[in-house]
């Protein structure tokens, strides 16, 4: 769900958040949370080092508060990348320092370490003064670059990181720096959804300013604020497929919607905490109405706790009047209008008198926190990557199983082609199988089927000779499907033929591609792929019980840059993976010790969308010194 907030999948990166989430709740001392917020920043952005840098009072230095791998440093305020970036307030994506003038050498010289690329960004406190930045150096994979991904990604951690500062200078405590993480993860609900964390900060100052209106002491209108910015945590577990479709749900994608409250309740219930346990009301009860026919529970009138009751007008007042990817804002006189239709329906009349009596407010609030758009340059390398059409193990709603685009004309497996493709699939003109199983090929029929009229070309399946005899047999064989190779198109093109390919061989696909097939484990005759593009190459194993083979490729090819391997199921279904000959997260990276590279990208995919949450943990746990990433439907996966 690589659905890369990106690289990191939604989950797997929620999931990772919350393991420093309870780190940090644990400790009071200032240095020790710092600390801990480099080593986030360092594995959102998979570097190999991440330095915090804090401007001096009279802010004529800056010095290390935190180094990874050297002692404390302090230089002139202005020196090098990481000055530069704190005197202009900007960020920075260096792809080769010792071709940057701004870089300094001192402390390489000094330590023997060879910084390659480096990502920088400043920290600001509550008055928009820069008091420092994070740094990170040598991204590990991705060819050794940073990208915009990891860019979002750190920005998580540099403002964790400089509200603890802030806060650690103010009063010493720590409280505020939990309560600015709880804020930033809704953010990454919203930001999934191409909403701005501006939305969040709306939500919260609305919900506090409506409590202390209805009578809510101030503590507890408070702990609203600072609980409401969760209030769609859940939307990290709904696929992007659907969450940013422009456009009208269909019945099946609004019911996987709807889960995100239910979702979001799960994810926080268990914390003894008081601001998750309000957190964790919000997230359930911000979408019931007040007269029943909300969900996920159909609560009516006071049996929705006042947070759910006092949230769900704030979200609904900023949603409405914000744009979003299926809509333009409403103008203030139609949100009224509806406001004053869904009294005591969607609304609870008492708490909307008040809002109405207050609205300047509302409005004024709505004025400070008003949505700013920042461009950072995105440097992805936008010739050397591939696009995850389908990322799962089984086809589930809103889930594509596996496939991959290559290019315009060249697929690996046929799980998900004509959702991902839909008409763009005519163009298609190779499908280089891994293996024959349905999930694997089941879309080879439907976009022969939904475009044969409008085809031109023929379509190649290649494949194993095992692969391409099981299809004719018991697929394309006039019973279960038609016989395609048999049927010619409207220009007196055959629809398919096929292609037995040899293991090891080099098949060029243009002036500048090729790929070769390489032998794997799995219950019928199998193979993965290594594309290769430019020089630089991406193995794909697709379904596999056994990586030896798979590691003998990366030992042997040093331009494979990017991994991706499958991991179908948790570790308490151990013997079902083994009969199946498939992987789970301790099978998968027990394989992996025996790995003598570390400078690959490694990517996750086939999970079977059921276990996604348990398997992100179970990764987590047994991932060693690898940062894996899990594959969603949408990524782009560089090499």
């Amino acid at each position: 769900m690589k659905n890369e907030i990106g690289s990191l999948g939604a989950t797997e990166l929620l999931e990772l958040i919350f393991v420093y989430l309870a780190e940090v709740s644990s400790r009071r001392n200032y240095d020790e949370v710092i600390e801990l917020l480099a080593s986030m920043g360092k594995a959102l952005s998979s570097a190999d080092r991440c330095s915090v840098w804090i401007v001096s009072d009279d802010k004529r230095t800056i010095k290390t508060k935190v180094a990874q791998g050297i002692a404390p440093i302090e230089l002139p305020i202005d020196s090098g990348i990481v000055g530069e970036s704190i005197v202009n307030g900007t960020r920075y994506i260096i792809d080769d320092v010792y071709k940057d003038e701004r870089f300094n050498r001192y402390i390489d010289e000094k330590t023997g370490y060879t910084t390659r690329s480096m990502m920088v960004i400043p920290m600001y406190d509550y008055n928009e003064n820069v008091i420092g930045a994070f740094q990170v150096i040598n991204r590990q994979g991705n060819g050794g670059i940073f990208d915009n991904r990891d860019m979002e990604r750190l920005t998580l951690a540099t403002t964790y990181a400089a509200e603890t500062i802030v806060s650690a200078k103010l009063t010493q405590e720590i409280e505020e720096t939990q309560r600015e993480v709880v804020f930033t993860m809704g953010a990454v609900g919203e930001s999934r959804s191409k909403e701005t964390g501006n939305h969040v900060k709306r939500v919260a100052e609305y919900s506090k300013l409506l409590a202390l209106k209805y009578g809510l002491s101030k503590k507890e209108a408070e702990l609203l604020k600072q609980a409401s910015p969760m209030h769609d945590i859940g939307k990290v577990a709904i696929p992007d497929s659907i969450l940013n479709k422009n456009g009208r749900f269909n019945e099946d994608e609004r019911k996987i919607m709807d889960t995100h409250a239910q979702l979001g309740f799960d994810i926080l219930q268990g914390s003894e905490r008081k601001l998750l346990k309000a957190a964790a009301i919000v997230a359930h009860q911000h979408h019931e109405k007040y007269d029943g026919s909300g969900y996920p529970q159909g609560l009516i009138g006071e049996d929705i706790h006042i947070y759910g009751r006092i949230t769900a007008i704030a979200d609904v007042f900023d949603a409405l009047g914000s744009d979003r990817v299926y809509k333009k804002a409403w103008d203030d006189e139609r949100i009224i209008e509806l406001f004053k239709e869904e009294k005591g329906k969607h609304f609870d009349p008492t708490l909307l008198d008040i809002f109405f009596e207050n609205i300047e407010q509302f409005y004024a609030i709505r004025d400070t926190f008003k949505d700013e758009y920042k461009y950072v340059e995105e440097k992805i390398n936008k010739t050397r990557n591939i696009k995850v059409l389908g990322a799962y193990g089984t086809k589930a709603k809103g889930f594509g199983t596996t496939s991959f685009s290559l290019n315009k004309t060249d697929v690996i497996d046929a799980g998900n082609l004509l959702e991902a493709l839909g008409e763009e699939s005519i163009h298609v003109k190779n499908i280089w199988l891994t293996h024959q199983h349905l999930d694997h090929i089941v879309d080879i029929a439907y976009i022969i089927d939904n475009y044969f009229g409008i085809r031109k070309d023929t379509i190649n399946i290649l494949g194993t000779k095992g692969t391409i005899d099981a299809i004719k047999k018991h697929f394309l064989n006039d019973e279960v499907w038609p016989d395609f190779s048999k049927i010619k198109l409207p220009n007196g093109e055959h629809v398919v033929k096929y292609t037995e390919i040899e293991l090891g061989h080099e098949y060029k696909i243009s002036e500048n591609e090729s790929i070769r097939a390489f032998d794997t484990e799995h219950t019928d005759s199998s193979c993965g792929y290594i594309y290769t593009r430019e020089d630089s190459s991406i193995l794909i194993t697709a379904d596999t019980g056994d990586l030896d083979s798979a590691i003998e490729e990366i030992e042997k090819d040093n331009s494979i840059q990017t991994v991706v391997l499958e991991c179908s199921f948790p570790n308490e279904l151990e013997n079902l993976a083994i009969e199946s000959k498939h992987l789970t997260p301790k099978m998968l990276f027990e394989s992996l010790k025996n790995v003598k590279r570390k400078d690959f990208q490694l990517y996750i995919n086939h999970i079977k969308p059921t276990f996604i949450l348990q398997i992100a943990q179970e990764i987590e746990e047994n991932k060693g010194f690898f940062t894996p990433k899990l594959v969603k439907d949408g990524d782009f996966l560089q090499f």
